[in-house]
Parts: structure tokens; C-alpha cells; sequence
């Protein structure tokens, strides 16, 4: 009888254990299996609320990003004056200033990636909110390169903190099924941010003397009023505190720390003590990298880049505002510049000025278009000649002008030479000749907004990939493209209409890899842990693109920001070696411990 009670003991005991084992199949089945429903199945009213206003945040947060990547060329123009030596080295300035930024960025992420773990996600998304748009709108108040530097760093310390905060939010507050989808649309539409950043420095110039809407003109510089644009994303608190509540899952983890002293809520040492999550912390140290720098070092040069290739951009006919009145002007200048330039004009062409002059009816009849185009070939002649810069003869002139010329005078470089001269030919005849510095912001401009709409592209085509086949390969065929992409941008960038072709093709590239960010991350790492597993990952790797924003500066002032950007785009190499090592998790519940 004994013995038949053992047996029965026995087959129960190996019954269940099948049973366990077959559920535990059944269960890695379930995570490793494609999802087969829709991806929007089961998604509530209140879920859609959390993405719509998660994404808001982070889209504001890119337009205060875009914002001061549109405005710091002019504002530090602006803010160093006349002084020469600031001048012929801006490039240095410019990284100094975003660098800044990327500091306050990486310590804001790793901080307040701590406090969304402690406080909770919808508290942290408030306070990073204000922090973000109160320090942009202090930036237009900056007197100094040094005061708008620290305005860029605490700036950096928002910006930081809502990515980990609000992907968290987003990732514990809706459906798995609906999960890469939520978290790589709320990268894609961030691109938005960027739009309306970039639309509105096509309204506002950043660098305009003053500004002119809806019939107020406003007596500041473009880029002051740029960043007074970027406080309106305030407002944005309100549906913060008002709607959003913290998610199920943060909840039960802090009840969960009541029970279990040793598993704490935001222990940034856990992330590298436990080995679990230290493979999880490196893999996205590697992956954040090689995406950041690859963007903020160099993609995000690109306004600079396309300003350098239309330095040397000719006068054109259209740029001959009134061929007539500038005919006159050439012909008997009224003032000492106009005379300056006029007397450098070969004497073949002043003699035709002459008789222009005296048959200026004729000239602004059927022979107008003629003439625009002769003077543009006379005076692009003029203005690839030697430097018409005369300190004497140009005493009273803008800070951006004499800042050049004792840049030229300093270290004589071609592009800007042209660009001088060009300038002061247009400040001799003024209203006659269109500003080469408008062509220049609105080609930017344009440009930039292409780039954002490529951006949102890329983004949405690494959601399709990684939620269909796999996050490890929709990285790999990012970063090649990266790679690629921006080495032949920063090398063939020569004209308005390469600008156009190139910068969507860049933005595609450059941008996708950052929905993987915010798909991938939060899934590799426990609830306790997400927020500043997220924000770490994200962020700290900022500490090592600052040393290389600035090499990135010193390189570019000595082969120039082509080359400089070409050998800087091979940091996507890095994200490439680190996929050997990274775990897929498509198909996965988020992680616990």
C-alpha cells in the first residue's frame, strides 16, 4: 500500500512538473512569438491622453533643442561684437555653447531619471517642463558669451529629464501590443518640435536686426525673440498636472520597496551592481553614443555647413533689387562707401554705367532684365576681387561686419573674403541689393525643415522595422546608413539645391536610431529601475559627446567643418560593434526582478 502511495506521490509530482514546464514553454513561446493582433487593440481614451501628452512634452523639448541650434551662429555673433580673435575662432564658442547644453543635458537625465524612479513620472515631466522653457526664454536675455554658456547648461538640465520621464510613462501605461508603436511615435512626432522650431525661424530670422509681425515691429535681434518663442511650451503643465496620473506598475514597485528594503526605487549603483541590468546599462551606453554625437557633433552642424557652402554663393539678377536706382548710385555715388566701391569698378564698365544713366527710362523698360544681369556679373567681379574693407572708409558698421573683416585680417580664408566684400556692397547701396545673410537663413531654414520631415520619415520606417522583424537589425541598417549618409553630406554640401537634397536623406539617417532609443530602452530594464536605467542610458552618454563636441570644435577650426564632420560621423562604427553584444526583445514583457 505504501509503495502504491509513493507511485501515486511520484505521478502527481511529475504530472505537475510537466505542467509547469509546459506553461513555462508556453509562456517564453508567448514573449519570443510575434504579436499577431493589432497594435491599437484594447487602447483606452486615457491611454491615447498619456501619449498625446507625453509626446507633447518631448516635442517641445526638441523645438527648444532645434530653437537654439537655429539662433546660436547669430547669437554669438551678435554677443562677442567686434572682437576679432572671438570672431575668427566662433566655431569653438558655438561647441562651448552646445556643449554646455549637452553637460546640463546628461546630468539633468541621470537626475531627474532618479526622481521620475522616486517621485514618480508625471511629478518629474512638471518640474523638467519649466525648467526647459524658463531657461530658453532667459537665453534671449543673455548679454555675454558666458551668461548665454550657464543659460544653455541649466536649459540642458529640462531638456534631460522629460525623454526618461515621459518614455517611462508611456512605456508602464499602455498595452504591450501597442508599446513600440506608442514609444517610436512619440520619438517620430518630437520631428514636429523641429518643424515648428524651424518654421519659426523662417518668420523670425535669427539674423535680423529686428523684427517685423503682424504689423508690430519689434526693435531686437531675431535670436533674442527666437528664444522668448520657446517659453509658450509652458503652458503645457497644465494637462500635466491635471490629466496624467502615475502609472499601476510604479505604484506596486513602490509598495513593493516597503517589503523589500534592498530593492530600491532609482539606485543608480543597482545598474551596475546586479549584472543583469550592468549588460543592459553598457549595451545602451554603446548604442547611445554613436547616435548622440553622431546628431548633436555633427548632423546637428548642418546649418553651419550649408552657411559655409553659400558664403561664396554669387549675386544673382533677382538679388538686384532696383537695377536703376543702383545704376545711378554706381554712376554718381552720393555717399563715401558707394564712392569706395564704385571707384574699384573696372573703367569699361563705369562707362556704361554712364550711359545707363542717361537713358535710365529705357534701362527700366525691356533692357531692366539685361541690366540686372549685368550688374550682378560686374559686381560678383567686384566682390571676387580683393577685400574692399577700408577702416576708415567703413568706420560705422554692424558688429557682424567688423567682427569679419578682422577675422579676414586675422586668417585669410577665401569663403570669407567674398563674404565681405559682398556685404559691404550691399551696406554701400542699401535697399538695391538683396542681403546675402537673408539668403542664407531662409536656404537654412527651408533646409532644417526638410530635415525634420526626413526625421519623422526615419523614425516611423525604424518603428515599422523594429516592431516587424526586430530591434537589433532595424539598428544595424540604421547606423550603416548613418555612416554613409553623413560622410557624403558633409563632403559634397555645396549649393542651395544640395542642401535641399541632402538634409532629408541626413535627417532620415540621423534621426531613426533615436525611436530606437525610446523603444528599446525602457524594455531593458525593471519598473524600480526604468526611469534611471532610461535616463542614464540616454543621457550619460552626453559626459563622453562633450570632450567630443569639443574636439569636434578644434578639428573643425583646423581642416574646416567638412572635413572635420566626415571623420567624426565614424563614431557609428561604435553603435555597430555594441549590436553584438545586445539581446532582442521584440515580443518580450518589460523585465522585473
Amino acid at each position: 500500500m505504501r509503495a502504491d502511495n509513493q507511485v501515486r506521490k511520484t505521478d502527481r509530482a511529475t504530472t505537475r512538473l510537466a505542467w509547469q514546464m509546459r506553461t513555462e514553454m508556453s509562456a517564453n513561446e508567448t514573449r519570443v512569438r510575434p504579436e499577431r493582433t493589432s497594435p491599437f487593440a484594447g487602447v483606452t481614451l486615457y491611454q491615447w491622453l498619456v501619449v498625446t501628452v507625453a509626446s507633447c512634452g518631448w516635442l517641445f523639448d526638441c523645438m527648444s533643442q532645434r530653437l537654439f541650434t537655429m539662433a546660436r551662429l547669430s547669437a554669438l555673433q551678435d554677443l562677442l561684437g567686434s572682437n576679432a580673435s572671438a570672431q575668427a575662432e566662433i566655431e569653438r564658442y558655438l561647441t562651448l555653447a552646445t556643449a554646455a547644453m549637452m553637460l546640463g543635458w546628461a546630468i539633468g537625465g541621470i537626475l531627474f531619471g532618479m526622481l521620475s524612479d522616486k517621485w514618480g513620472r508625471v511629478k518629474t515631466m512638471a518640474v523638467t517642463l519649466v525648467c526647459y522653457t524658463g531657461f530658453t526664454g532667459l537665453s534671449g536675455l543673455a548679454t555675454g558669451w558666458v551668461d548665454f554658456t550657464l543659460y544653455r547648461l541649466l536649459m540642458g538640465l529640462g531638456v534631460g529629464g522629460m525623454f526618461g520621464a515621459a518614455t517611462t510613462l508611456v512605456a508602464e501605461s499602455v498595452p504591450g501590443n501597442f508599446r513600440a508603436v506608442a514609444l517610436g511615435s512619440l520619438q517620430a512626432l518630437s520631428a514636429v518640435g523641429n518643424l515648428l522650431a524651424s518654421a519659426a525661424s523662417r518668420v523670425i530670422p535669427p539674423g535680423a536686426t529686428e523684427v517685423a509681425f503682424a504689423g508690430v515691429t519689434i526693435r531686437q535681434p531675431g535670436w533674442r525673440v527666437l528664444f522668448f518663442v520657446g517659453v509658450l511650451p509652458a503652458l503645457l503643465v497644465i494637462p500635466i498636472v491635471s490629466i496624467l496620473r502615475e502609472p499601476e506598475a510604479w505604484l506596486l514597485a513602490r509598495q513593493r520597496q516597503t517589503q523589500q528594503p534592498n530593492r530600491q526605487l532609482g539606485s543608480l549603483s543597482d545598474l551596475f551592481w546586479h549584472a543583469r541590468w550592468r549588460k543592459s546599462t553598457l549595451i545602451g551606453l554603446g548604442l547611445g553614443i554613436a547616435g548622440m554625437f553622431g546628431l548633436w557633433g555633427v548632423g546637428f552642424f548642418s546649418p553651419e555647413l550649408i552657411s559655409t557652402a553659400l558664403k561664396t554663393a554669387q549675386l544673382r539678377a533677382v538679388d538686384v533689387l532696383d537695377p536703376v536706382a543702383l545704376a545711378e548710385g554706381l554712376t554718381n555715388p552720393i555717399t563715401q562707401q558707394a564712392r569706395h566701391v564704385a571707384a574699384r569698378l573696372p573703367s569699361e564698365a563705369r562707362l556704361r554705367l554712364s550711359s545707363v544713366a542717361s537713358h535710365q527710362a529705357a534701362s527700366a523698360g525691356s533692357e531692366s532684365s539685361d541690366l540686372r544681369q549685368w550688374l550682378a556679373d560686374e559686381l560678383n567681379r567686384l566682390i571676387a576681387g580683393p577685400s574692399l574693407f577700408d577702416p576708415t572708409v567703413f568706420a560705422d558698421v554692424p558688429p557682424t561686419i567688423s567682427g569679419l573683416a578682422g577675422q579676414l585680417a586675422l586668417k585669410q580664408r577665401a569663403e570669407d573674403r567674398l563674404l565681405l566684400n559682398r556685404k559691404l556692397v550691399e551696406l554701400a547701396f542699401p535697399g538695391q541689393i538683396a542681403p546675402i545673410q537673408a539668403y542664407i537663413d531662409s536656404v537654412r531654414s527651408n533646409a532644417m525643415m526638410l530635415f525634420d520631415v526626413g526625421c519623422v520619415l526615419g523614425m516611423f520606417a525604424f518603428t515599422y522595422v523594429a516592431a516587424r522583424i526586430g530591434r537589433r537589425p532595424a539598428f544595424a541598417g540604421a547606423f550603416i546608413a548613418c555612416l554613409l549618409v553623413t560622410i557624403y553630406t558633409f563632403i559634397s554640401l555645396k549649393s542651395a539645391a544640395d542642401a535641399y537634397l541632402m538634409l532629408p536623406m541626413l535627417g532620415f539617417c540621423q534621426l531613426s536610431v533615436f525611436a530606437g532609443y525610446s523603444i528599446y530602452f525602457p524594455e531593458l530594464y525593471p519598473t524600480r529601475l526604468r526611469g534611471t536605467g532610461v535616463g542614464f542610458c540616454y543621457n550619460a552618454v552626453r559626459f563622453v559627446t562633450v570632450p567630443l563636441l569639443i574636439a569636434m570644435g578644434h578639428l573643425g577650426t583646423a581642416v574646416g567643418l567638412r572635413h572635420a564632420g566626415a571623420i567624426m560621423s565614424c563614431i557609428y562604427v561604435l553603435g555597430l560593434v555594441t549590436l553584438i553584444w545586445a539581446e532582442e526583445t521584440k515580443g518580450r514583457q518589460l523585465p522585473e526582478d
